[in-house]
């Protein structure tokens, strides 16, 4: 379940929990003056602190669109529960007195509200989701012992919206490696299911390799253990085991909700501390020193090689080459103030709102012009594998001093190879790590930065 809505969830439960709190005081005509409203205040403070506390230390939202209407109220009844003996705790140990009936109106109007609002929601999610799901291409190679296994497993869950558009099986003891390839560069292909013992070693580095240029993500079918150092993820489509070896941490939905939630109090932070008094002053001397906007958006390689609007201070003059042109030692389009805006990096500033937007990241691969990424990704092998998490402010190439002009292809292929041990070896230490790296470099200083 997204962290969105988990937000929806609990804000729905908090309005539902105070209407209750106020109509038992409204119902029984309690009237909120001297210490009855010292008791209002405590019932209404412990019952929403006691709600936070049990969203923090578990997980009361842990359900899907598919949750049965039984699991639905089980589970939920559980934690209301909880949050009754609790309440009625702190009641008792701070000698609070409230009428027996108040309590049981409170919850009495809270129950059925709270259960009917998770069922109504989960019922529209699970609407919601079927129709707005996008339909995933897939296409098998090998020999044909697991296709009908496959096919039957996408055909009989239907809404998962599987197709597979064609089966590419061995010809002699190759596969027709070719005809895959001009087949996925001519058709919308998401992934490759191979089945690996008719297959190659080589061919299936191939097919692994062109998958991550491809944006494809290659899956085995069966034995796959001699790619011991790969990361795997299984499933199982009835009786047909499946392998995804392009799994990489950030594929998991936790470790991307607990990056987001890093990404949303760092950048928050930073707006809130800096931004709020520095991006004034630096407005006000851009503006100063050269016509034109405060800001420079320009489209760059984002998640998924989508394209997203990345902000920066305005550093040089207005000039056509700014989409397709890098900036170069002595550049004649950088301003006075835009030179010190980059050798500081402060023009990089703005993209904490990207941050905040989440078409960025405080840590990843540093997001290049669309016409460097179509011009790289046809130079350097597995190039477009960098594309599988959000681009960053700062990188693990960047705080290691890469930073700059790619004068020439073994700098960019150089980054490319930290991009990826970055993205295939994450963890929220590895981030922090690397904003604290690149903090020293910047006051440093580096002779790339221009």
């Amino acid at each position: 379940m997204s962290g969105l809505i988990r937000a929806i969830f609990f804000l729905g439960d908090l309005i539902f929990l105070n209407f209750a709190i106020f109509f038992s005081y409204f119902f029984l005509s309690i009237s909120l003056t001297g210490q009855e409203k010292i008791n209002g205040i405590y019932l209404f403070i412990f019952s929403n602190l006691t709600w936070l506390f049990l969203l923090i230390s578990s997980n009361p939202y842990g359900l899907s669109r598919n949750s049965g209407i039984a699991k639905i109220i089980k589970t939920q009844l559980s934690f209301v529960f909880i949050h009754i003996l609790v309440v009625t705790s702190l009641i008792f140990f701070l000698k609070k007195s409230y009428e027996l009936f108040q309590i049981g109106l409170l919850y009495l109007l809270f129950v059925p509200a709270f259960l009917f609002w998770k069922i109504f929601m989960l019922y529209l999610l699970n609407v919601f989701s079927k129709k707005s799901l996008e339909v995933r291409n897939v296409i098998i190679v090998g020999k044909p012992e697991l296709r009908h296994e496959i096919k039957g497993y996408f055909e009989s869950h239907s809404e998962e919206k599987y197709q597979v558009l064609e089966f590419f099986e061995n010809e002699g003891e190759r596969i027709p490696l070719e005809k895959i390839q001009f087949f996925c560069r001519e058709n919308i292909v998401h992934e490759i299911y191979c089945y690996q013992p008719s297959v190659q070693n080589t061919e299936i580095k191939q097919l692994i390799d062109f998958g991550l240029d491809a944006m494809i993500r290659v899956k085995l079918l069966a034995d796959v253990r001699q790619f011991p150092q790969k990361s795997l993820e299984s499933d199982v489509y009835d009786q047909a085991p499946v392998i995804n070896i392009t799994i990489i941490p950030l594929d998991d939905v936790r470790n991307q909700r607990v990056k987001r939630v890093f990404d949303i109090v760092f950048s928050v932070s930073f707006i809130l501390l800096v931004l709020t008094w520095l991006l004034p002053i630096i407005a006000i001397i851009i503006k100063l020193d050269s016509k034109g906007p405060v800001f420079f958006k320009q489209k760059r390689s984002g998640k998924d090689n989508k394209p997203f609007d990345c902000l920066k201070f305005r550093t040089m003059k207005m000039n056509a080459e700014a989409d397709t042109k890098q900036a170069t030692s002595n550049d004649s389009r950088i301003t006075k103030v835009g030179g010190f805006l980059r050798k500081t990096s402060l023009d990089e500033f703005p993209q904490f709102f990207n941050v905040l937007y989440g078409t960025m990241s405080i840590v990843g691969p540093r997001p290049h012009m669309l016409k460097h990424t179509e011009q790289y990704s046809k130079l350097i092998d597995r190039f477009m594998g960098r594309h599988y998490v959000k681009p960053g402010i700062t990188g693990l190439a960047q705080s290691m001093g890469y930073r700059g002009e790619t004068r020439d292809l073994i700098d960019m292929k150089n980054r490319v190879r930290m991009d990826r041990f970055y993205i295939e070896n994450w963890s929220l230490f590895f981030d922090i790590k690397i904003i604290i790296q690149t903090i020293t470099s910047l006051l440093r200083g580096s002779e790339k930065a221009f």
